[in-house]
């Protein structure tokens, strides 16, 4: 009992470790996406001028340079991406584990990419050297929306090396961390009784006298 007890708090564990470094490098992106889908409740389009009084473009700024902050640096996104993966084979999940150490660096500069993409508008220039300026809803987005102009040459530095490892634990977490269930078996509960039957009904059998004991045919 104590074994099931213990496997089940090194999985829950791995469990909320693994959530942990998904919030980490999806939650300001997503917190991001949010400001823009309340500007396209408000129904205002991208542009310099602000959304119906709303400081949403100053919210969307910040939202970005905090994503860009943690992933903007490849080390820092592939040691999260590592510590998931990790957390994910004590979790006995080898396929989940491969899945996020190939897709998490890549949804994590993704998702901020195409967000200031469908919130570019004519004039608002955004490039890798950082030259040009965005008024977005009343906020000046500087390089918040020009760090996105870089992220598809930070996606080819990786991902060569990415894939290769999340292949690899791929490999090693299906033959070392397979799922095992957390309780024992149990017997068929109707395999019990009739074996029990089948005693008794022999036992019975030889409990009874010779000449009243069933004889086999005999054959002329």
């Amino acid at each position: 009992m104590d074994d099931i007890e213990s496997e089940a708090t090194q999985r829950h564990t791995a469990r909320s470790i693994w959530a942990a470094c998904i919030a980490v490098l999806i939650g300001p992106a997503a917190m991001a996406w949010v400001v823009r889908l309340v500007a396209l409740g408000a129904q205002c389009a991208p542009g310099p001028d602000p959304c119906r009084g709303l400081a949403l473009g100053g919210g969307l700024r910040d939202a970005l340079a905090l994503t860009w902050l943690i992933n903007s640096n490849s080390l820092v996104l592939l040691a999260i991406a590592f510590v998931a993966t990790v957390a994910s084979l004590f979790a006995r999940r080898p396929l989940r584990a491969a899945l996020t150490f190939l897709l998490l660096p890549l949804a994590a500069l993704i998702v901020p990419m195409a967000l200031v993409f469908v919130s570019m508008y004519p004039g608002c220039t955004v490039s890798e050297a950082g030259i040009g300026s965005c008024v977005l809803w009343g906020a000046e987005m500087g390089a918040s929306f020009h760090a996105a102009a870089g992220v598809q040459w930070q996606i080819y530095s990786f991902v060569p090396y990415s894939f290769s490892i999340a292949l690899m634990l791929g490999i090693i977490g299906l033959f070392l961390m397979r799922p095992r269930p957390l309780g024992h078996a149990t017997a068929n509960p109707t395999a019990c009784p009739t074996a029990a039957s089948a005693i008794r009904s022999e036992a019975a059998q030889y409990a009874l006298p010779s000449s009243a004991r069933m004889k086999p045919p005999t054959t002329r």
